[in-house]
């Protein structure tokens, strides 16, 4: 069950983890973009804080930026609040999506093994989260208190569902 518990962690460490370090790279100032004559005629360099996409009337909607990974999109909402990002990661790529209150409520990888993805509540606590690993998937469904509450895990040996009680006891399991 350690192991399990684990590997759940790092599943979810890892998609709201991504979204996070977007903090970092929110503090650059907008720059224009430019077409360098060398260039192809549909190539354009971006400037190194990224892209802004902006309405008529100024509101900034979009940024498309690089980084060591590759590119990187972030949308903005009405309020001009970053809401979601897609971009390219170590592992692959990602979508990360933040609630009204800046809060990763959602997220989406690519991981060694395959595909990984968790689900937060509105206070960013981990609430749910599916994955690949090395041997079969995993889902969890955790409680409003961030233990387990849910765990179904499939590997070589077959599957295996396990429920636990509010102290996070493994109560009942299966087989």
């Amino acid at each position: 069950m350690t192991e399990r518990r684990s590997c759940l962690t790092f599943a979810l460490v890892t998609c709201f983890a991504i979204g996070a370090t977007w903090d970092m790279v929110a503090e650059f100032q907008p720059t224009l973009a430019q077409k360098n004559a060398k260039d192809k005629d549909n190539a354009i360099t971006l400037p190194g804080g990224g892209l802004y996409f902006k309405t008529p009337e100024g509101r900034v909607v979009a940024r498309l930026f690089a980084d060591k990974n590759g590119g990187n999109l972030q949308i903005f909402n009405s309020a001009g609040v970053p809401v979601a990002w897609l971009g390219a990661a170590e592992g692959g790529g990602y979508i990360s999506v933040d609630n009204t209150k800046g809060r990763k409520v959602a997220g989406l990888s690519a991981a060694a093994n395959g595909g990984s993805l968790g689900v937060a509540d509105n206070e960013a606590k981990s609430m749910a989260s599916m994955y690949v690993g090395a041997d079969g998937g995993q889902v969890s469904v955790g409680r409003s208190d961030g233990k387990i509450g849910i765990e179904m895990v499939a590997d070589r040996d077959g599957g295996s569902l396990s429920v636990y009680n509010g102290d996070a006891e493994l109560i009942w399991s299966a087989p």
